[in-house]
């Protein structure tokens, strides 16, 4: 249970606790299932914390360093958490219900289970975080930076990853509905056995992505790259391609039934068993294509 002198330390403002931060407690800090609701806590030093459990629901976090905090299960809905220092924070089952985690830095975090829905995170850095099987619904995460972070059977739903960075990420079995991908960075990403519907690709970067068993369901691609992505066996019915860059693909397997291709490159591709029941071809480059 949470100390009491440590939360009448930190309700007495943000500057008298960080002075008695820094001449030291002589115990941990915990302030684990203590009740802050609404608390301004704006540019304390929580460093290492033990927050688990925590009501914080609107409280006033921006700036407040947490790196190595412990948040499991704490509850931070509505919680402003800009530009917060989150580092290797543990926020495991943590409810950020349309929490304001813009510019947060959260290198190596982790949020698994966590409940983001309507949350914010615009330029968020989420590097080497850890988000399976999080929740994202209406979340904005614009220019976030997910580089080589665990997002495996995470949930997007109608949220928005424009400009957002997800080089090496780990999608595996991901489910995508009315997703904005524009522009959104997926280089060398893994997607294998992810579902993804109604979803936009506008300039989308899937460069040497590993895309191996996707189910787009009736996706437009315009302007993507493709360059060198596996797409073995990828289910593409239907899909769209404008001004797309497939050279060096491999599509071998893939169904592309139904599927137009407008001013593409396929150039080196492998389209070995691939299946073209009433494809679309206009204006396609295929030279060097594999097709057996």
């Amino acid at each position: 249970m949470a100390n009491q002198k440590h939360i009448s330390l930190l309700l007495q403002g943000t500057n008298i606790w960080n002075l008695y931060k820094e001449e030291g407690f002589s115990t941990q800090i915990d302030l684990s299932r203590a009740q802050l609701e609404a608390a301004n806590l704006s540019g304390a030093y929580l460093s290492g914390t033990n927050l688990s459990g925590a009501n914080l629901s609107r409280a006033n976090l921006s700036r407040v360093n947490l790196n190595r905090a412990n948040l499991r299960e704490a509850n931070l809905e509505q919680a402003s958490l800009s530009r917060a220092y989150l580092l290797q924070a543990n926020l495991e089952k943590a409810i950020l219900f349309q929490a304001n985690l813009n510019q947060a830095n959260l290198l190596g975090a982790c949020l698994q289970n966590a409940d983001l829905q309507a949350a914010r995170l615009v330029r968020a850095n989420l590097t080497a975080a850890i988000l399976s099987e999080t929740i994202f619904w209406k979340s904005i995460l614009t220019g976030a930076v997910f580089k080589r972070a665990d997002l495996a059977k995470a949930i997007f739903q109608e949220t928005n990853l424009w400009c957002a960075d997800l080089n090496e990420a780990d999608l595996t079995s991901t489910y995508f509905l009315q997703v904005n991908l524009n522009r959104a960075n997926l280089r060398s990403a893994n997607l294998r056995g992810s579902l993804i519907k109604k979803t936009s690709f506008w300039q989308t970067n899937f460069e040497n992505a590993w895309l191996e068993g996707v189910c787009f369901q009736r996706a437009v691609f315009n302007q993507t790259n493709f360059k060198g992505a596996r797409l073995q066996g990828a289910n593409l019915e239907h899909a769209i391609f404008k001004r797309v860059n497939l050279s060096e693909a491999n599509l071998a397997g893939a169904c592309l039934d139904k599927a137009v291709f407008i001013d593409v490159n396929l150039a080196g591709a492998n389209l070995t068993g691939a299946s073209f029941h009433r494809t679309i071809f206009k204006e396609v480059n295929l030279d060097n294509t594999i097709c057996s």
